[in-house]
């Protein structure tokens, strides 16, 4: 006979229930999707979009047909922003809220690329998108990779929607690969095999979008575009430029506003001007002053070493006190001297007075009266070393 504790032991072992059947969860892999994933690499299907990272700062999309059409030279290139363009968002935010809030700009835009893609255009995506991360060392990742991934899975629908040879290009930060700057265009030549002279026909060529400094109109309830950028773009890479309302809708031209045209100082005939700089006296101190980016590195270059004079500078020099040892130097030494600073407050400009009359030279000043925004858009392209000049 069993022990009294054995019975009880039983006697709860009865009582419990048997275990749940394990639930059966519908699979959600399909047949071809297996398929495909047991295919050799060479047979596999092709991912209909394509990411990459470019330069560590440049976001690219392509549909897998992108550099399969053979189309003739010079190409037609029809270039356009993306968001408030192409798309804009089904919620009504400014900004998207994940990667499926999107619908087209208007119900036009689809057929209007399929004709363009018949009439033999390259279709490209040329897009500024600041508020997306590829940084890898972000203080956020998870933000960063967030951002990237609501912005692949916008891409991939619109592409997969579309279903053209579309090439995207979307900058991420603020250097030559932001627009109005040229950095995504020339990267569009490089990738289609393009050189800028003989291989685009840039009368044909557009470019639309948003960005294009229209002024706004409360009356008529126009909102003020947020930069002119996009018009500016077009601009620097040569190319006709329509707003979304002008090349979709047929609208009207609407007045607008550069905050900065750099034509009038390109190309101006330099040699045609008479002479603006001679060598007074052998040897004496000549001041500069002016907004950085206002010339005047370039002026002594130009203009003052051809005549033997020295140069002292406290971006190389770090410290007045080490520019007024040098120039000491120089004017010991009987070399005339050009203090390439900006020299820009009084106080400044009387220490050197007093040191030409200290060295018993004589002393003048170079004033220079470029306007602000010439030297804020020289700055940013002194900046961005090296790159061509245009509107920023």
């Amino acid at each position: 006979m069993a022990p009294a504790s054995l019975k009880r032991v039983l006697s709860t072992d009865r009582d419990v229930s048997p275990p749940p059947a394990k639930r059966r969860v519908a699979a959600t892999t399909t047949s071809s999707v297996v398929s495909n994933f047991f295919k050799p690499a060479s047979q596999k299907e092709p991912d209909k979009v394509t990411f990459q990272t470019l330069h560590g700062t440049l976001f690219t999309a392509r549909h897998h047909k992108a550099f399969d059409v053979d189309r003739p030279k010079p190409l037609k290139i029809a270039a356009f922003d993306f968001d408030d363009t192409l798309v804009t968002t089904k919620s009504g935010s400014k900004f998207a809220r994940g990667a499926d809030d999107w619908g087209w700009w208007h119900a036009t835009v689809p057929a209007r690329l399929k004709q363009l893609n018949d009439d033999g255009f390259a279709i490209v995506i040329v897009s500024n998108q600041a508020a997306v991360s590829l940084r890898t060392d972000a203080k956020t990742p998870k933000d960063g990779m967030r951002s990237v991934n609501n912005l692949k899975g916008k891409v991939a629908a619109v592409m997969s929607a579309l279903d053209l040879p579309i090439s995207m290009y979307a900058g991420t930060e603020h250097d030559i690969f932001r627009k109005p700057r040229t950095g995504m265009w020339e990267q569009i030549l490089k990738d289609y095999g393009l050189t800028d002279h003989g291989d685009i026909d840039h009368q044909s060529c557009v470019f639309v979008g948003d960005a294009a400094g229209r002024e706004g109109d409360k009356s008529a309830g126009l909102k003020k575009d947020h930069s002119c950028c996009d018009r500016d773009f077009a601009a620097n890479v040569g190319i006709s430029f329509y707003t979304p309302e002008e090349y979709f809708l047929g609208e009207e031209i609407k007045p607008f506003v550069r905050s900065f045209d750099p034509a009038p100082y390109v190309d101006v005939d330099v040699e045609a001007a008479p002479t603006v700089f001679s060598k007074n006296h052998d040897v004496e101190l000549v001041l500069f002053c002016g907004s950085p980016g206002a010339g005047k590195s370039t002026f002594y270059w130009k203009h003052m070493q051809p005549f033997g004079y020295e140069r002292v500078n406290q971006d190389t020099l770090k410290s007045r006190d080490k520019c007024m040892k040098f120039a000491t130097e120089y004017v010991e030494e009987g070399k005339p001297v050009a203090i390439d600073n900006t020299n820009a407050d009084i106080e400044t400009r009387a220490s050197w007075v007093s040191l030409a009359r200290k060295l018993k030279v004589p002393i003048r000043l170079v004033h220079f009266t470029a306007p602000t925004k010439l030297c804020e858009h020289n700055n940013v392209v002194r900046a961005l070393a090296g790159e061509s000049v245009g509107w920023e």
